[in-house]
This record gives structure tokens, C-alpha cells and sequence, in this order.
């Protein structure tokens, strides 16, 4: 497989990276040219003259325009999809893109964002259009993912409207060419900046609108569950028709890395469903070096507003219990991990129970801990049980990074999935060192096995990826 694609790259190879250094170049010239025009008319009535918010102190425009900060990557990625039925046809696509973006210097605590999504298969993919993963994106697509402004103060900071935002069950899903991006207003609140004991526990809220999927150019009022969008659950009944958005507020306690991790949510996903979302993460850090870890997990579901789902025939979100639990240990090693999740049935529901995820259902990237690359429960969408171990490594002073999972769901049986479907699934990623010139460029590697699927059989998934972060 990778080396009909490297063959088919070599003949294109040199167009390729002229291409690519031109959309790099041009990105950047784009954010450089935003970025200098609103600098000049943020200081412009200054006359030059040294500006000041907290301890943000210019020198004039040039020392301003230059912290702004500049941000992005380089993608090129190939995925492969083999089923075992003779009745499915195998898929794959290439794409070549990734994101640019800049975030000017403060002023008086305001801030502008750009960030500008491309992706292009230059040609590279089948032509028979039912053999392409369309997820990748299978064709062109360009979109302004980011256009924002950003207000920050010791105690709150409020952004909008077009951004990119990564919380539980409204995240980015960054595992293609660009993010997933909503049109909203996303807040922090942070009441206890100057009380030592409380200083992480903030408060979160959110209103989004409009939804931008990763393999999509526009914003539009729709979430995964209309059809449209590429790797989505669509339901066919739902063609043509609206989602509001959602609302979000949140609770949560801690920052990446802390040994305590805690939050507390509830969500609207607007004529869909509510959610209330608890996950609580723990590590227990040591002298010894090998360090316990425990998580659990919590939600409830029930209906919202018009119940849109409902309405199209196909049950109301379920008054349904979620619950999960993770036990493992960090060692100098490896991290080693075994988890369950259970979701309880609602009989005449839709997918008798089983949570909505507007904004990930068929992108495979929800909180539950048993969730792999293929699907999780969300896409099973079906109530029942799932427990999930995975061990992960770190080689080489940590160049390289081996994930190894397994997860077996037990599910009541759909038109889709059988009762016990499975999945194992490897991920291998190897990053150049700092000091070797290359820095920023990484190798990566996933393979996923799922087996249980009534129209595929055996799901062999292979995603391999190049990438430059700059």
C-alpha cells in the first residue's frame, strides 16, 4: 500500500512541494497582512507612543507586530479502508494541507485570531467517487476556521465568533486535514485568581451556533446528525433541516498535567437532548516512579425542546445513565489502563438509549473512555456495556510514542452491529528530535482492526500521516 502511494508521489513530487510552499508562504502572508492592519489601527492613535495593559508595555508598531504569535502545521496523510466483505469496496484517499493561523499581541487585554484550513488531494485519489475516503476530505476544500476577537482579564475571558473549541462532546475531532470550528461565544471565569487554595477552579460557558466539520469549507446550523458531512451518523430523515446549536456551562477544577483533574458540565444540544457530564480523573504521583491511576465518569440524558430526531420518526433521546470507570498505572515505561463505560436502555428511544454526541457521532472522538479509533459506543448506537485496555510507551528519550488498545462492546444488536463487536487498534508516532534540524516533523502511523459490522465484516483502517507543526 505505501509504496504504490510513494511511487505515485514521486511523479508529482517536485509540483507537490512547490505547491505546498506556496500555500505556506501565502498563508502566512495573509496572517502578516491581517495582522499588521489591525495592529496599525490599534495603535495608530498613539502616535507611536509606548502602550500599556497590565504588564504589556510596546515600543511602537514594530515591537507590537512582533508578538504576534504565528501557529499551524503541514499535513500530508493517506488513509486506506479493506473490508472482508466482497460486497463493500475498499477505499483510500491522500490530501495534502493542514492549518496556518496568527493571534495578534494584547491590547488592553483584546486580541484578534485568524486561522485559514486547506486541504487537496492534487489529483492523487481514485476516480470512481464510492472508492475515495471522504472523510480525509476526499477533494479542495479552503475555509477561514478561525476569524475572532478575544477579550481577557485577570478574572474572565470571552471569545468570538468563528473559533476552534475542545471541550467534552463539543470538541475539535482533530484527526484529519483541520479541526473541527464553531460560530459562538466561548467565556472563562476565573473567581478565585487571588485565593491560593481555589486558583484552578473556574468556571466554563459556551453558546455555539453554527458548526464547520473537519472535512467541510462553510458554517452552517447542523451538527453530525444531518446529512452532509463527511465520516457523520446522518440520519436520512433529517435531509435538508436545521440544528439550533448548543449551550454549554461547566464547572472544572485543575489544568493539563495536574495530578487532580475534575469537571462538571451541562449541556444543551438544542431540540435534541440535555446532558449532564461529570468525569473525574486522578494520579496519584509517588517517589517510587510507578503511580495509580483512577477515573470515573457520570451522565445523564434526556430529551430537549422539539425532540428533532423524535419528529423524523426515529425516537426521542433516551432518559438514559451513562457510567464509567478507569483503573491503571504510570510506570517509568509504559502507562497501562483498563476501563468500562455502560449505558442504560430506554426502550422505543433512539438507538434504544444511547447518548447523542452531536458534534462527534461518527467522528469517534468522544470523552467515554472506551471510545478507539473506528467507533465507540456513539457509533455503535445501540445501550450496553464496553471495556477498553491499552498500554502506551515512549522509546528513544521519547521520540517515539506505541499505543496498543483493545475494546469488545456488548451491545443490543442493530440492522448495523452484531452483539459483541471489537476493535484493537495500533498507533505508532516517531518525532524528530530538537537538535536534528528537523523539529516539528513527525511520522505517524494508525491501524485499526473492527470486526462485529453486518455490512463490512472485518474493518481494516489505515491511517498514515506526515505532519509539521510550525
Amino acid at each position: 500500500m505505501l509504496w504504490g502511494l510513494i511511487k505515485r508521489l514521486d511523479i508529482q513530487m517536485s509540483n507537490h512541494y512547490l505547491m505546498a510552499r506556496d500555500i505556506k508562504r501565502r498563508l502566512n502572508g495573509i496572517g502578516g497582512a491581517y495582522s499588521l492592519i489591525l495592529s496599525f489601527m490599534m495603535i495608530m492613535p498613539y502616535s507611536g507612543g509606548a502602550l500599556s495593559q497590565d504588564d504589556h508595555v510596546y515600543a511602537g508598531i514594530t515591537d507590537y507586530f512582533s508578538q504576534t504569535q504565528f501557529h499551524g502545521n503541514l499535513r500530508a496523510y493517506f488513509f486506506e479502508r479493506a473490508y472482508s466483505k466482497d460486497t463493500a469496496l475498499d477505499q483510500n484517499a491522500f490530501s495534502l494541507g493542514g492549518y496556518s493561523g496568527l493571534v495578534t499581541a494584547p491590547f488592553y487585554g483584546f486580541q484578534a485570531g485568524l486561522t485559514l484550513g486547506a486541504a487537496n488531494s492534487l489529483g492523487l485519489n481514485p476516480e470512481n467517487s464510492k472508492q475515495v475516503d471522504a472523510t480525509l476530505p476526499a477533494g479542495t476544500v479552503y475555509t477561514l476556521t478561525e476569524g475572532y476577537l478575544q477579550w481577557t482579564h485577570k478574572y474572565f475571558m470571552v471569545r468570538g465568533p468563528d473559533q476552534i473549541i475542545d471541550v467534552p462532546w463539543i470538541m475539535a475531532s482533530d484527526s484529519r486535514m483541520k479541526p473541527s470550528a464553531y460560530r459562538g461565544v466561548y467565556g472563562e471565569a476565573y473567581p478565585f485568581a487571588d485565593f491560593e487554595p481555589l486558583k484552578d477552579l473556574y468556571l466554563i460557558g459556551l453558546n455555539v451556533f453554527d458548526f464547520n466539520g473537519r472535512a467541510e469549507g462553510t458554517f452552517n446550523a447542523s451538527n453530525l446528525y444531518i446529512p452532509g458531512h463527511a465520516g457523520g451518523s446522518g440520519i436520512s430523515a433529517l435531509e435538508g433541516q436545521e440544528a439550533p446549536g448548543a449551550s454549554a456551562y461547566a464547572l472544572k477544577y485543575g489544568k493539563k498535567g495536574d495530578n487532580l483533574n475534575a469537571q462538571l458540565w451541562w449541556h444543551q444540544f438544542i431540540n435534541f437532548s440535555q446532558l449532564l457530564w461529570m468525569d473525574i480523573n486522578y494520579v496519584h504521583k509517588n517517589k517510587s516512579g510507578y503511580n495509580p491511576i483512577f477515573g470515573i465518569q457520570f451522565a445523564n440524558q434526556t430529551g430537549d425542546g422539539e425532540n428533532t430526531i423524535e419528529l423524523a420518526g426515529n425516537g426521542a433521546a433516551g432518559n438514559s445513565q451513562a457510567y464509567g470507570i478507569l483503573a491503571g498505572l504510570d510506570t517509568p515505561y509504559a502507562r497501562l489502563t483498563a476501563a468500562y463505560n455502560g449505558i442504560t436502555s430506554d426502550a422505543g428511544s433512539f438507538a434504544n438509549g444511547d447518548l447523542l454526541s452531536p458534534y462527534s457521532t461518527g467522528y469517534s472522538t468522544d470523552p467515554l473512555y472506551t471510545t478507539q479509533m473506528i467507533g465507540g459506543m456513539i457509533e455503535k448506537q445501540s445501550s450496553g456495556s464496553a471495556f477498553k485496555v491499552a498500554a502506551t510507551a515512549f522509546l528513544l528519550d521519547q521520540q517515539i510514542k506505541g499505543i496498543v488498545s483493545y475494546a469488545r462492546y456488548f451491545i443490543t444488536p442493530t440492522s448495523t452491529y452484531q452483539a459483541e463487536p471489537n476493535e484493537t487498534d495500533l498507533d505508532i508516532t516517531y518525532s524528530f528530535s530538537k537538535n536534528s534540524g528537523l523539529d516539528g516533523l513527525s511520522i505517524r502511523n494508525r491501524f485499526g482492526v473492527m470486526t462485529g459490522n453486518v455490512n463490512y465484516g472485518h474493518f481494516y483502517y489505515e491511517r498514515f500521516q506526515i505532519q509539521y507543526q510550525f
